[in-house]
């Protein structure tokens, strides 16, 4: 079968042909792939600045970010069905589990090296069958088929959310976003249906289509980081220098997240933290319970505004989507079959 992947000896971006996975056994569940989302982790494994292919391999298959329907079942699964569309969950536990591994919760696995699918030691999705298990998959609403490769980058959003909202002290009221690429316009709409006034700041100039996206979710767009303070503010530009900036736009008690930025150099307002009791944490990846919170918001987002998220390629056009730049769209998708 065809799969996109990384082939480490020439440090190409490459589609290759591998073996089909076998019947699953046990809880496994055989899916063949709909769509593959590409994000800016894919632009960093094809630049081979992150990640690594299985033990013993010279190839990754690449795509964590999946939509796929289930196709057989192994004898132990109990909940999926032929049939069933589900979105994969992307970091696996380490062995023997770590604390958070052996209560359900990878995302925060402790292990110095981590395993995740088309990221870290893993093969990913962008192919045209998988194999998984069943604990490891999140079930798709079948009205939500034509959005849910918004899954997974939601379900980090949904993570990042309920953390921020859980530290800040009582009376959140408002939120910067930083970047209008998917994860940014994600966050200002997870952030927007739970009250909340948004701002979304980005280098894109007010008539880029983004920003236009933005503003038409009924999000303010900021194209210059003016003096007002939020107290929530997500980075989700991939820019260090954007996350030090962000830093002087917490509100007192303020809370910020950082989803992408790479390391910077510059003043950290470590005194203002401390004085106003100013929180900043790192996150990534998400539980099952985010995997569930996205599929609810998913449900009640405003449908045209998602539909204009998602721009469909084919399967073939991965250096397009991958080597080139973003360009307009914010999610780029891959269709693997229709």
């Amino acid at each position: 079968m065809r799969a996109v992947g990384l082939d480490y000896r020439e440090r190409r971006l490459i589609t290759r042909d591998v073996a089909e996975p076998e019947s699953p056994a046990g809880s496994q569940v055989l899916l063949r792939v709909r769509e593959i989302g590409v994000c800016g982790t894919d632009r960093e494994l094809a630049g081979f600045r992150l990640g690594f292919p299985p033990e013993g391999a010279d190839f990754l298959v690449i795509g964590h970010e999946a939509l796929a329907q289930v196709v057989e079942t192994g004898p132990a699964v109990k909940h999926l069905r032929p049939g069933d569309w589900v979105a994969p969950m992307i970091r696996r536990p380490c062995h023997p589990p770590c604390p958070s591994c052996a209560r359900g919760r990878p995302d925060l696995c402790f292990a110095p090296v981590l395993k995740e699918r088309g990221i870290f030691g893993l093969d990913g999705y962008f192919a045209e069958y998988a194999v998984d298990e069943e604990a490891d998959l999140a079930r798709v609403p079948e009205e939500l088929v034509d959005y849910a490769v918004l899954m997974e980058p939601l379900s980090v959003v949904e993570k990042a959310v309920a953390t921020a909202l859980r530290v800040h002290e009582p009376g959140c009221e408002t939120a910067l976003v930083l970047g209008a690429g998917p994860i940014g316009l994600l966050s200002a709409l997870a952030l927007q249906a739970r009250g909340l006034r948004v701002w979304l700041h980005s280098a894109e100039p007010a008539g880029h289509p983004r920003a236009q996206l933005a503003r038409a979710a009924g999000v303010e767009y900021l194209t210059v980081l003016a003096e007002r303070l939020a107290d929530v503010v997500i980075e989700a530009t991939g820019s260090g220098d954007a996350a030090l900036a962000g830093l002087r736009c917490l509100a007192p008690l303020g809370v910020m997240v950082v989803l992408g930025a790479d390391n910077a150099y510059g003043e950290i307002p470590f005194r203002d933290l401390i004085v106003h009791n100013r929180t900043v944490f790192g996150s990534v990846n998400a539980s099952p319970k985010a995997f569930v919170n996205a599929a609810s918001d998913l449900g009640h987002f405003d449908k045209e505004i998602l539909g204009r998220l998602i721009h469909r390629l084919p399967f073939g056009s991965f250096h397009e989507s991958i080597l080139g730049p973003p360009g307009r769209y914010s999610k780029l998708t891959h269709v693997i079959w229709d």
